[in-house]
């Protein structure tokens, strides 16, 4: 009997870590539209960079965790990191949700837009870059995509994304997300 319930306990043990070591998305409800309905967020689990913060503000207005260096407005801030999941209601292969993606950003975006396809830290890890000049907020970010469940098993895509008005400052951010992806733990 002793065997078994030590048996047990190191199974239960194994099957714990097994699932704590993943990343996961958490589903929050917001009042929204003036408090006319409620509006679902996605938030993937992910750590704040040393030296940056998590406006709270910004992140409920715009539906994504977005981090800003510490001391720095949301607006003034030369780049930004921000994390969002995306639901994959039909679990579509991560390659082929992001090949769809980028189709779709490439149709909305000028003649000069372009995605340049970089390295990443982890190979279940997608990295592109996102270059459109004719946006004066945002004409360059770097987003990692991966794909990732919540408790209940439900399938998304985790954009974790640096976006800032300059090559410079996005550049010189983009370090920090590869740290992100790997304290992510993903899947």
């Amino acid at each position: 009997m002793r065997r078994l319930i030590c048996g047990m306990v190191f199974v239960s043990a194994i099957w714990g870590g097994m699932f704590s070591a993943q990343a996961e998305v958490a589903k929050i409800l917001h009042v929204c539209d003036r408090q006319e309905r409620m509006c679902p967020e996605f938030r993937p689990q992910v750590k704040t960079p040393d030296g940056w913060v998590r406006d709270d503000v910004a992140s409920l207005r715009y539906g994504a965790s977005m981090f800003v260096p510490k001391g720095t407005q949301f607006g003034k801030a030369d780049a930004i990191i921000y994390a969002e999941a995306r639901y994959n209601k039909d679990r579509t292969e991560l390659v082929q949700w992001v090949a769809a993606s980028d189709r779709d950003w490439t149709m909305t975006s000028g003649e000069n837009a372009k995605i340049t396809t970089l390295p990443s830290v982890n190979p279940k890890v997608i990295i592109n870059r996102y270059d459109n000049p004719s946006l004066k907020d945002q004409p360059i970010e770097v987003i990692a995509h991966y794909a990732d469940l919540d408790k209940d098993g439900n399938s998304y895509v985790v954009r974790l994304a640096v976006s800032g008005r300059n090559e410079t400052a996005v550049l010189a951010t983009v370090p920090l997300l590869d740290k992100m992806i790997i304290g992510a733990k993903v899947p």
